[in-house]
């Protein structure tokens, strides 16, 4: 029988266990979560240089805003420890979740409050730019990947939903730093297992970018040389000719000699960046996978061309003559074009 005008406010860091549905379908309920509380550009302005007293351009405000996504705390801690200093923007270019003032405070008072089977999820999950309950699942070896998201959720553990569904999910920018960096102290071996772990989920669930991201970083090359083999076409048709080298320079060149298709995007790209004689070696690669087997020409492996149907040597055929005569026509080589 409380009075009408009696607000009872409640803070805290998780859900309280309180009938919260009901309470906001009656309209009883008025709430203020981690979205609400995150500064905006020009709270953080204020805050930063009339506050603190820093002085800051829009600029340095703006990048230190987007790094710690208006949370207070941070912006706290990088204030602290911008006094003083002479390069601002350098600071702020390299504030992580693994400055020192950010790493004391989040494992202080977030990481070692947890149980150690959440701080087990937290490092075997570390690794997604995007998490959801069966991709984590494959990770962790556990069935209880979506549940633990939410319980993470309404524990306000710097996990951000990324859809009103609560199907995907991310980890706030410097805790997922603060995550990595914890992870990366552990056994290479261990990042390894959870890069194909993720590399595998990615593939069976239509995700060909994110699976070859997640090879590479494992550092199964084989695999994820097959992987780019069959979304070169797709990725060349996008115009994600970045990304596409970007995967071709992370393979070793006997990797990619072992497969002709991908052999002639290696030499593309090679030719292009001016690196002529490399990118003759590379296409005369995919020319011997044409004719019969021969020593590869980096000392590889043997191709044996039989493994190669119709339409792939056709494939192949035509991209190696039309690179070799954009070639010889760049070297002005005239009898080269017309062969």
């Amino acid at each position: 029988h409380a009075p009408p005008q009696l607000h009872l406010v409640i803070a805290t860091r998780e859900d309280p266990q309180l009938p919260l549905a009901r309470l906001r379908a009656r309209g009883q309920l008025a709430e203020l979560r981690g979205a609400d509380l995150r500064f905006t550009t020009d709270e953080a302005a204020e805050f930063l240089n009339k506050a603190m007293g820093l002085g800051l351009s829009g600029e340095d405000i703006a990048a230190l805003e987007s790094r710690t996504e208006g949370w207070i705390t941070g912006l706290q801690l990088a204030a602290i420890s911008l006094h003083g200093r002479k390069d601002a923007t350098t600071f702020i270019k390299s504030f992580t979740g693994s400055h020192r003032f950010v790493l004391d405070y989040l494992i202080e008072e977030v990481l070692n409050q947890q149980t150690a089977e959440v701080q087990a999820f937290l490092l075997q999950t570390a690794i997604l730019d995007r998490l959801t309950g069966s991709l984590c699942n494959a990770l962790t070896g556990q069935n209880d990947g979506q549940a633990t998201l939410e319980m993470l959720e309404h524990a306000n553990l710097f996990i951000v939903p990324l859809d009103e569904a609560r199907h995907w999910y991310r980890y706030h920018h410097l805790f997922a730093e603060l995550l990595r960096q914890r992870l990366h102290e552990t056994p290479h071996e261990r990042a390894s297992v959870l890069h194909q772990r993720a590399s595998e989920w990615y593939e069976q669930n239509g995700f060909a970018d994110a699976s070859i991201e997640h090879a590479l970083c494992s550092e199964d090359f084989l695999q994820a040389a097959r992987l780019i083999e069959e979304q070169v076409d797709v990725v060349w048709q996008r115009g994600e000719h970045a990304s596409l080298r970007r995967w071709l320079e992370t393979l070793p060149v006997d990797v990619i000699h072992s497969r002709p298709l991908l052999c002639i995007f290696h030499a593309w790209y090679l030719f292009v960046s001016g690196q002529q004689a490399l990118a003759d070696r590379s296409l005369r690669v995919a020319e011997q996978a044409l004719g019969p087997p021969a020593e590869d020409v980096s000392g590889g492996a043997r191709h044996e061309p039989d493994r190669l149907t119709g339409v792939d040597r056709r494939k192949i055929q035509g991209r190696t003559a039309a690179i070799r005569a954009f070639m010889d026509s760049y070297r002005g080589n005239v009898p080269g074009i017309i062969h």
